[in-house]
């Protein structure tokens, strides 16, 4: 009778309580900051730019592809990043687990002898137990959602950390080439200053120019020999950059030679559009949710709960008549509704409400941090054509420049300074056009993570 009674009063509770979950809602999401319908800097005619479904398609480079697929596989950093993504999906067991009855067994031996008893008491027990925390709030459920959230945002961590890593491994790619390039210049400029160098002499063996002029020259050849060292110490640096990011020993193996190539730029995207390809902004809902969860469950700890329990077990002094013996149970039921804790649940439950706010107030700032990457980079796409325009334009004059005082100085028309400048200026130009068309290649793969598009 009493059985009819606990079941009775158990689904009276679980109807009861059913309205009540309802006052707890899950489906309120932070407010987006108010957005523009298209990005400020973004160029208007998307005929210019050029679309393509991947980064890696718009290179074309099978070198570059090569690299990404490699550091993929090697790159210790994301290897650990997978193992705790996959250390983190094994636990959401944990929270599922909760929600589920609890089966264990049991074996219990004891022996007892009292002081003034020659006798002793000897006891063995084995059992079978049962224990089941119904779920009438739907806590241990909303524990397991943000179980399940947290998991989903750290799976968008780890996509965001593959195409960061892609990202910079192919700017690491076209560092090292740039870096070669203007080792080349370098290595230039010195055959340039020693070709000066050789006309001084020769003229000053034929009595023209005077010792001075040698001097100078020589002095340039100097420190463009030395600009040859600091170049080569940059491009060794930028190759073993790369290399670590290969998950290869820094030992400066990797040689690429070429031209940088010209890339074509991503159609601008809506503001709205690229928040739903970040893999970033996705992230930080799902933290969102993960928190508003928690904060949902840690209300309903201050609501009754009800656990059932069951036991069978078999006792007897001895071991070896178990089998004979027949077997007892029982059956618990047990209703717990927190009274008085020193207001710790309550506290508990505010805070995590406070966590959520927080949590929505990070994705008002991821949003906004994204709004700016994209406004830079598109920002810097355009100020970076025009320095290239420039530069090209006047690298042109410079070599014209140059061809100019090289015929003035050895018709004896101008002095061995105003060659000296010339030839400065216009090395220093093409250093300067390298180091721009390796900033917007930089420029377009940061492109690529802003829009939230595939790199491979």
């Amino acid at each position: 009778m009493f059985r009819i009674y606990a079941v009775m009063l158990a689904c009276l509770m679980i109807l009861l309580t059913q309205g009540c979950a309802s006052l707890f809602d899950r489906s309120f999401k932070p407010m987006f900051p108010d957005l523009p319908d298209k990005l400020v800097l973004a160029p208007d005619k998307s005929s210019d730019l050029k679309i393509t479904s991947t980064l890696l398609d718009i290179l074309d480079d099978p070198s570059a592809t090569a690299l990404v697929d490699e550091a993929v596989k090697n790159n210790y950093s994301l290897k650990a990043t997978a193992l705790r993504l996959r250390s983190s999906g094994l636990l959401l067991s944990r929270t599922n687990a909760d929600r589920l009855p609890k089966v264990d067994a049991g074996y219990n031996a004891s022996r007892n002898k009292f002081a003034d008893d020659l006798n002793s008491l000897s006891s063995h027990k084995v059992s079978l137990s049962v224990s089941w925390e119904l779920d009438l709030w739907g806590k241990l459920a909303d524990r397991h959602m943000a179980q399940e959230k947290k998991y989903q945002s750290e799976k968008f961590d780890y996509g965001r950390a593959l195409d960061s890593l892609a990202a910079r491994v192919l700017q690491g790619y076209f560092n090292v080439k740039a870096n070669k390039l203007k080792l080349d210049i370098q290595k230039e400029r010195v055959k340039i200053y020693q070709s000066i160098e050789t006309t001084i002499i020769n003229k000053y063996q034929a009595g023209l120019g005077t010792l001075d002029d040698i001097s100078t020259a020589k002095t340039k050849t100097g420190v463009a020999q030395s600009g040859v060292a600091t170049a080569m110490d940059e491009h060794a640096s930028a190759v073993r950059d790369l290399e670590v990011l290969l998950g290869r020993y820094p030992g400066t193996k990797l040689d690429f030679t070429g031209d940088l190539p010209n890339i074509g730029f991503s159609a601008p995207a809506a503001p709205a559009a690229i928040l739903a390809n970040r893999p970033d902004v996705q992230a930080a809902l799902s933290r969102y949710d993960a928190a508003n969860f928690s904060s949902i469950a840690s209300q309903k700890d201050m609501l009754p709960g009800i656990t059932l329990s069951a036991e069978m077990f078999k006792q007897t002094p001895q071991f070896t008549s178990l089998d004979s013996t027949g077997s007892s149970r029982w059956i618990v039921g047990n209703l717990l509704y927190p009274l008085f804790n020193a207001g710790k649940l309550k506290n508990e439950a505010e805070a995590a409400g406070i966590e959520a706010d927080a949590a929505a107030m990070d994705v008002a700032y991821t949003i906004i941090t994204a709004m700016k990457e994209a406004e830079n980079v598109f920002a810097k796409s355009k100020y970076l054509k025009m320095r290239l325009f420039h530069l090209e334009n006047a690298v042109k004059h410079a070599k014209q420049s140059s061809l100019y005082y090289e015929t003035c100085y050895k018709k004896g028309l101008a002095d061995i300074i105003a060659l000296h400048t010339a030839r400065e200026q216009e090395l220093n130009l093409m250093s300067d056009i390298i180091d721009v068309k390796a900033s917007r290649i930089f420029n377009r793969v940061d492109m690529a993570l802003t829009l939230g598009v595939t790199i491979f």
